[in-house]
Formats: structure tokens, sequence, C-alpha cells
């Protein structure tokens, strides 16, 4: 049979209902054990049972997409000259594990993982190593083989790992908690949130075989789909026959691979290459080290959008302006926002001309142009759904302005 119709035959196995609960087996030696070290997997014994472990070296000139793994070096060292803080930020010393997990479910307490990957760098290139549970009554066994309970402070990399697999493997953890040593609470990088603050509004999917392709220079070719997975290793434990199996092995391989592609590529954005990617990218990039309160950084990103950048260029302007207003430079700010409002859509467009009318009021002692600012904000509020609270304060501006502009007429002497 097939590989293709060996997965068509495992689309029904994913429709049946879920097993009764047992009672946990003991760990006894596992049954097919020849057919799967027939694959490369070599069995391993523990204090608590059995462990199917995979061990793959790469050369520092490895290539995954168009990235050299060697460039985490590079990247590191980059990280530790910046005289900025960022989330990605690190030392090349720190004890970095990529880190991926393949599981039976999403959750709840019958989800188990199966299959933990880690990839780590050595002085000669990097080492994964890939731990496959037997079958459920080896769990203790395969979540102590994995050693992430050695590091007191790992640095753990993953894609949406920070939302599902570590809480996932922290929730399998305790279920031996009487046994296992204590897990760690590590410091995560999660890539997926990275890629959503860079990418926001530029691509149309997130997931990390999406990424490879748009980004990367990556794209994956008969590869196992991901909802067919579960069945692949239930039908692995029942039958021992592997040949699927490998297949789960190898996307586990390619998702951890890209984890280090997806970093160094993410942070040359963050901190060099200004020739590579879209206005909307570094505008998300400037907004992001706003928001970290980085604002010198932030300003580099927007000031080079707005400088390079025509129309498409308003949310960078719009962004670059609410820094020049903070800073007491309202001449620029102004401005900013003047040349940003028309080109922007909704709520920001009326915020914009807000902004302008106040500095104009407050700052530069023009009542006119904040009249007229003003009365933007009034337009711009009608042709777009905003909270109601700010078209009543458009319109309470409005009449405090025009008071403030009649009590400074010059008063004409009656005779």
């Amino acid at each position: 049979m097939s590989f293709e119709s060996k997965l068509l035959q495992m689309k029904g196995l994913l429709k049946k209902e879920p097993a009764k609960k047992q009672k946990a087996k003991t760990a006894e030696r596992p049954v097919h054990k020849d057919k799967w070290t027939g694959i490369g997997l070599e069995l391993k014994e523990n204090k608590f049972g059995f462990v199917f472990q995979k061990k793959i070296h790469y050369p520092l000139d490895t290539v995954h997409g168009n990235v050299e793994l060697k460039e985490l070096d590079r990247v590191l060292g980059a990280w530790g000259n910046a005289l900025f803080d960022h989330p990605f930020k690190l030392a090349p010393e720190d004890p970095i594990v990529f880190f991926d997990t393949e599981t039976t479910g999403l959750s709840g307490t019958g989800a188990y993982i199966f299959l933990i990957g880690l990839l780590v760098k050595k002085e000669e290139g990097f080492e994964m190593t890939q731990y496959i549970m037997p079958d459920p009554s080896h769990e203790a066994a395969f979540l102590y083989e994995t050693g992430l309970w050695k590091d007191e402070n790992p640095i753990i990399f993953s894609y949406n790992g920070k939302s599902f697999d570590w809480p996932q493997l922290m929730s399998r953890w305790t279920m031996h908690r009487n046994v296992l040593p204590k897990l760690p609470a590590p410091r995560q990088i999660d890539l997926f949130h990275g890629t959503k603050r860079i990418w926001k509004n530029e691509l149309e999917r997130m997931k990390l075989s999406a990424i490879e392709e748009e980004k990367l220079g990556f794209k994956r070719e008969g590869d196992v789909p991901g909802y067919l997975i579960p069945a692949i290793y239930l039908d692995a434990v029942k039958s021992g026959f592997p040949e699927a199996l490998e297949k789960v092995l190898f996307h586990n391989e390619l998702d951890i691979l890209s984890l280090v592609s997806l970093y160094v590529l993410s942070s040359d954005l963050l901190m060099e290459d200004f020739a590579s990617e879209t206005s909307g990218a570094y505008t998300n990039i400037g907004k992001w080290y706003a928001d970290l309160k980085q604002f010198d950084q932030s300003a580099i990103y927007l000031e080079h959008v707005t400088e390079q950048r025509g129309a498409q260029a308003a949310l960078a302007r719009y962004l670059l302006a609410i820094q020049k207003k903070r800073n007491g430079q309202s001449m620029e700010a102004v401005q900013l926002f003047k040349e940003a409002a028309p080109h922007l859509r909704g709520t920001i467009e009326v915020e914009a001309w807000i902004h302008a009318a106040k500095l104009y009021e407050h700052q530069l002692g023009d009542l006119d142009q904040a009249i007229t600012m003003t009365g933007f904000a009034k337009e711009a509020s009608e042709h777009t759904k905003v909270r109601n609270s700010l078209i009543l304060d458009i319109q309470k501006r409005q009449r405090r302005l025009e008071e403030k502009k009649a009590k400074k007429r010059p008063q004409v002497n009656k005779i």
C-alpha cells in the first residue's frame, strides 16, 4: 500500500469516538522495537521505562531556506552589541534550545505529547534530538529522557509554544509530578508572536509553512498534513509499522530548523536590514519598539519609512508624529499629522486631525488652524464608524474653540 493510500485510510481513525479511560499499563519493553529502530530510532532505557531517540547532526554551513545555520552566531553577536533592548535580544553564551512537539490532540487529559524535538548548538555544528514515546505507559520515561528538567534557566524557542506546546508539556509533566524532577520556568521566545508583530496585515496566513514559503525561501514537498499526525502515531503504536511515523519525524525536524532561520531573519529586520521588507513591516517594527518604550529605535524605523515611501507611509507618519509630540517637537509633529490624516481611514484618521488641533491650540497658539483641524476631524467622523464619545469630544472642542476665538476678537466701541 502506498504512503498516500495509507494516509487516506488513517482519516477514519480521526473520526472514531475517543477510547474509554483505562488504567495506565506497566511500562514494558516496546513490542515493535525492531520495526521502529529500522527507521533510525534508538531504544533508550531509564529508570521509568523506555524511549525511542533519534539524533541528527548538522554542519555549521547547513542551509535551511535562505539561511545558513551558522548565521545564528552572527545574530547573537549583533544582539550582544546592541544598545537597545528587545525580547529577542540574547547573548552568545545564553543556553538556547529550539523546541517543538507533536501531540495526539489539542487539549484534555487524553491528549498526549508523543514527540519532542530539541535542537542545540554545539561548537562543531548543531545537534537535534527527537524523543518518541513508544506508548502512553512510557510517558514518564519519555518526559524524563528529554532532560528539560536539568537546566535551571533555559531559553526556549518555539512557534506558538508559549501558548500551546509548553503549557501542554507542563500539563503532562504534572501527571507525573510525584516521580519526575521539577520542570523549570524558562524564558520563552515565541516566534509566532514575533512574526505577528512584524508582518501583521502583511501576510494572509501565519502558519509556519506559510512563513517558510513567503519569507524563508523554503517550500515543503509531500509534507504530512498536521491533522493526520495523531492518527499516524496511533496507527504506528497499534500496528508497529513506522513508515508514516518517519515522515512525522521529518515534519518535526523541518519545524525546528525553520525556527533557527526565522529567528535569524527576524533579528536582522529588528537590527540592520532596511531594504528587503515592505513599508508595512518596517512600520510594524517601529510600533513594536515604541510599545517597548525603545523610542529612539522606533524613530529610526518610522523615519526610514516616511523618508522613502509615499501614501503607504501614512501610519508610520502618524506613529512618528506621536513621538515628535511627546518630545515637544510641535511643528514637526503637526506637519506629520496633517500629511498622514488624509491617507488614513477610520478612527485613526479622526484622531490624527484631533492631535493636530490640540497642537495648534495649546503649543502653537493658532486658533484658526485648530478650528480647521477640528472641522476636518468632524467631517472624517461623519464618513466612518467611530465611538460616540469621540464625536461628542469633537463637538465640545468646536464650541470651545469658537468661544475662545470670539473672546479674542477686538471689541468695537459703540458711540
